[in-house]
């Protein structure tokens, strides 16, 4: 891979990271517990929903944060762009549409084949 290539890519990932850094910041601010102030049912049970979104979506900032650090640690280390099974090059319109991928599209796809067969053979299992 290009090294212009690799500096754009971890440009877009240190921004990314601060961004999520941020919004992980402002949800923990509104996750806080506040005291009941005499809410009735249906405002708790509002709260609770929301409270719950909030927790969501925070899960899943999380993620991604994880996802772009492992990325920025193996553009550093200098395995970015390679698949982490096979250890073929992925293709640069994979990285482009989905930077912090570590499987080229050829396990990409069987990793999902297999997938979708071990949740199948349970339904299977299930049905008999």
């Amino acid at each position: 891979m290009r090294k212009n290539d690799l500096i754009k890519f971890k440009k877009i990932f240190v921004q990314q990271r601060e961004q999520i850094l941020t919004n992980v910041a402002v949800m923990d601010e509104h996750l806080m517990v506040r005291p009941d102030e005499g809410k009735d049912e249906v405002d708790q049970a509002t709260t609770d929903i929301e409270q719950n979104m909030r927790m969501q979506l925070k899960n899943r900032e999380t993620f991604t944060l994880k996802k772009i650090n492992e990325a920025i640690r193996r553009i550093d280390e200098g395995t970015y762009g390679e698949c982490d099974n096979c250890g073929d090059a992925i293709e640069i319109r994979r990285l482009q549409a989905r930077p912090t991928t570590s499987l080229c599209i050829s396990c990409k796809e069987e990793e999902e084949k297999l997938s979708a067969s071990a949740i199948l053979g349970h339904r299977f299992e299930f049905i008999h």
